[in-house]
């Protein structure tokens, strides 16, 4: 399988412009809106076992796993599906020049090598702790979500890191797609060919297909560390062993070298388990033996193992 994307690298310039356009854009493409904010600060929770906690907090490190390779096998066939109904509607109502969408389709039916690292607005979630805290192994990492400011951007010289929103309703998602295809169309961008409109109209809906989840799964509040490797990147995905197959993902620390020391973690809760509490006072020590605030708190989610 090839794991890498086959489509042509983003178009930044005209990405960014979509994105000012329809009120989802932050400068560092970190999409955080003001009404979310606290005090300037926006808390998130990662979940993990703890092998996991080990790896980040030792190596400073998050890994993004290859999108296909997710808990859910419907996870990017979602997106994929709203794109594909919005395409044939658009085709069969014949606005659009017809080329374009011909065009449009080819460079959109297929999924792109991203890769992820996933994120929960909420902290204690059961749903996370059956996913993630198998036997008692479970938890939580509190970041501070802003400090993704300083690794992700358009300016990473191996491609296209950002950290983004995940839209669950259909109606949001469809609409996102329709002003893409609108955005673009030839008729309104005169002096562009066919094809380069298409292009930029695909980096749009690509950039969001990633973003698209299933309503089922809204209670997650979910937000996504996201990378699409650019052609000629120097740095290649490792593979490891998960859920019995070979998942390839990318080290976010070889991503951003030196740039962020340590990563912006906060507190770390521990979740439900018959050895809770004595996990907690390891993973305090931990945490300040690798610089990080001790601050560890035990869910009081009750313990079925």
């Amino acid at each position: 399988m090839d794991v890498s994307p086959n489509l042509s690298f983003v178009d930044i310039g005209a990405l960014s412009a979509f994105l000012i356009s329809i009120g989802s854009y932050h400068q560092d493409l970190v999409f955080i809106p003001q009404s979310k904010l606290q005090d300037g600060t926006m808390l998130l929770y990662h979940y993990t076992d703890l092998s996991g906690l080990i790896g980040v907090v030792e190596k400073h490190d998050l890994w993004l796993t290859h999108s296909r390779y997710s808990n859910d096998d419907e996870e990017m066939t979602h997106g994929l599906s709203v794109v594909k109904g919005v395409m044939e509607a658009a085709v069969k109502d014949g606005t659009y020049d017809s080329t374009y969408l011909t065009e449009l389709t080819r460079l959109t039916s297929e999924p792109e090598g991203v890769y992820i690292c996933c994120f929960c607005e909420k902290d204690n979630l059961l749903s996370q702790w059956r996913g993630y805290g198998a036997n008692g192994a479970g938890v939580s990492l509190q970041f501070a979500a802003k400090q993704f400011a300083d690794v992700a951007g358009p300016d990473n010289s191996h491609g296209l890191l950002r950290f983004w929103k995940v839209f669950y309703g259909q109606p949001t998602q469809k609409q996102i797609v329709e002003t893409a295809i609108s955005n673009y169309a030839p008729a309104l961008n005169p002096g562009k060919t066919v094809a380069e409109l298409a292009r930029q109209a695909a980096d749009a809906i690509r950039f969001f297909i990633p973003t698209f989840k299933n309503s089922d799964f809204a209670e997650e509040n979910e937000w996504r560390l996201l990378f699409t490797p650019a052609p000629n990147a120097t740095v290649k995905p490792h593979f490891r062993v998960g859920r019995s197959m070979l998942m390839p993902y990318y080290s976010l620390r070889e991503l951003i070298g030196v740039g962020l020391p340590t990563l912006p973690i906060q507190k770390v809760t521990v979740g439900p388990g018959a050895h809770k509490r004595i996990n907690a006072a390891s993973v305090k020590a931990l945490l300040e033996q690798n610089g990080y605030p001790g601050i560890v708190e035990i869910s009081d989610t009750p313990y079925r193992g």
